[in-house]
C-alpha cells in the first residue's frame, strides 16, 4: 500500500495546505509569471497524481491493471460491493477526472473564442483606428473610461473616447502597453484555462483558488511589461486615473475581454510603487524552488515508487 498512500497524501497536501500557502506567499507578487507557471505545474501534477492513484487502487485491490479489472468486473455476474468500490474509484480517477477537465477546458476556450470573434467583428464596424504612443488602437464612443483587449483576429486594443479624454498621453501609452502585454502573453488562454479547471473540480481548493490567482497574476505580469517601456509610477498613475474615472459609471465591456479594472487595484498600485525595493531575482528563485519541490519532484518520486516498488 505504499504507492497509494503516497499518492493520496500528495494529493491531499497539494489540494489544501499548499494552495493556501501559495495564495499567501509574498514572492508571487514580485515574480507573477513564475507564479503562474507554479500554479499550472501544481494543477497538472495533481491531475496526473489522481490518474496514477486510480491505477494503483485497482492494482492493490486485485493485483491487475484497471482495464483488466473492469473487464472482469462486468463479465462476472453479481459482483460484490467490496469489489465494486475500488473499481469505481479507479474508473473515476483515471477516466472521469481527465475527461471532465478536458471537456470543460475545450468547451470554455471555444465558447469564449466565438464570443471574442463576434466582439472583434463588432469593433471593426463601430470603432475607428487612432494612434496612441506610436501604435494604433481602436476607439469606440462610450461615456465610461475603459481600456481592454480582445484576443481575436490578430488582437484588438480598445479605448473608449472617455479614456482618451481622461488620461494624459504618457499614462495612455502605459495603459495601451499593459493591454498589449495581455495579448502577447496569451493571458486570455491562461485565465480561461484556470477558470475552466476551477469549474471542473469545484470541490478541490487547489483548483478553486487557481482561477482568481491566475487572473490576478496576469494583471501584475502585464503591469510589469508596461513598466519596462516607461516608469512604474506612470503605469500606477494611469491605472489609478482610469479606475477612479470608472467609479459610478456603467462598464463599457463584458466578461469576454481582459481589461484594466478595479480588481486588486490598490495592491497593484502599491506593488508598482514598491517593487523597486525588492530583489526580483530572489523571487524568481523562490518560485522555481516551489515549482521543482511541489510540482515536479513529488510526481517523479511517486511515479517511481509506484512502478518499481509496488
Amino acid at each position: 500500500m505504499t504507492a497509494p498512500l503516497l499518492l493520496a497524501s500528495y494529493l491531499a497536501v497539494t489540494a489544501v495546505p499548499v494552495s493556501l500557502l501559495l495564495r499567501r506567499a509574498r514572492w508571487v507578487v514580485y515574480a507573477p509569471r513564475t507564479a503562474i507557471a507554479v500554479w499550472f505545474g501544481l494543477l497538472s501534477s495533481w491531475v496526473g497524481g489522481a490518474i496514477l492513484l486510480g491505477c494503483e487502487v485497482t492494482e492493490e485491490a486485485f493485483g491487475s491493471g484497471l482495464w483488466e479489472c473492469c473487464l472482469e468486473f462486468f463479465a462476472e455476474p453479481g459482483p460484490s460491493r467490496h469489489e465494486a468500490v475500488p473499481v469505481a474509484v479507479g474508473v473515476v480517477l483515471v477516466f472521469g477526472v481527465p475527461a471532465r477537465v478536458i471537456t470543460l477546458l475545450l468547451r470554455d476556450v471555444l465558447r469564449r473564442r466565438r464570443r471574442q470573434l463576434r466582439l472583434a467583428e463588432a469593433l471593426d464596424v463601430l470603432g475607428r483606428p487612432v494612434k496612441v504612443g506610436g501604435g494604433r488602437v481602436m476607439a469606440i464612443d462610450h461615456e465610461c473610461p475603459a481600456a481592454y483587449c480582445v484576443a481575436a483576429r490578430g488582437g484588438r486594443i480598445v479605448l473608449t473616447t472617455a479614456a482618451l479624454r481622461t488620461l494624459p498621453q504618457s499614462e495612455l501609452s502605459a495603459v495601451v502597453a499593459h493591454e498589449k502585454a495581455h495579448l502577447e502573453g496569451r493571458h486570455y488562454l491562461l485565465t480561461t484555462a484556470a477558470a475552466s479547471l476551477a469549474r471542473a473540480l469545484p470541490g478541490v481548493p487547489l483548483f478553486t483558488s487557481a482561477g482568481p490567482a491566475v487572473a490576478r497574476l496576469a494583471e501584475m505580469a502585464a503591469d510589469d511589461a508596461a513598466a519596462r517601456g516607461t516608469r512604474r509610477e506612470t503605469v500606477a498613475r494611469g491605472l489609478a486615473l482610469l479606475v477612479a474615472a470608472q467609479a459610478g459609471r456603467r462598464s463599457a465591456v463584458g466578461t469576454t475581454v481582459l481589461q484594466a479594472s478595479a480588481d486588486h487595484v490598490a495592491e497593484r498600485i502599491n506593488r508598482l510603487l514598491d517593487i523597486g525595493q525588492v530583489d526580483g531575482r530572489r523571487s524568481v528563485v523562490a518560485g522555481a524552488g516551489w515549482f521543482v519541490g511541489l510540482a515536479v519532484a513529488p510526481a517523479f518520486v511517486i511515479a517511481g515508487t509506484a512502478v518499481f516498488c509496488c
